[in-house]
């Protein structure tokens, strides 16, 4: 458990000091019917284009089988960034 509070300090450290630069910005998530639930955001690197999707309640299972919820990411994938606002991108070839 200390190791867990110990990463989860280190975390806050990084996260803080990435921050500053404003590479990553966070988009809080609606529910269905259009609230916000405070409990999930997207993550968004605006230099590299990485998302991820940070959930407070995600279901989580542990190297030895056991599955319990605890906040989260999960990556979403990269992002290719347009030359203008509006710009349709294609679907790149794989």
């Amino acid at each position: 458990m200390q190791t867990g509070w110990m990463l989860l300090g280190l975390l806050a450290l990084s996260a803080s000091a990435l921050a500053e630069d404003g590479r990553y910005e966070a988009l809080p998530l609606t529910s269905g019917d259009g609230s916000k639930t405070g409990t999930r955001a997207l993550i968004l690197d605006t230099r590299d284009g990485h998302v991820w999707v940070w959930n407070e309640n995600e279901l989580i299972t542990s190297p030895d089988g056991r599955r319990r919820y605890s906040s989260g990411f999960i990556y979403q994938g990269k992002l290719r960034p347009g030359t203008q606002p509006g710009e349709i991108i294609e679907l790149q070839p794989r």
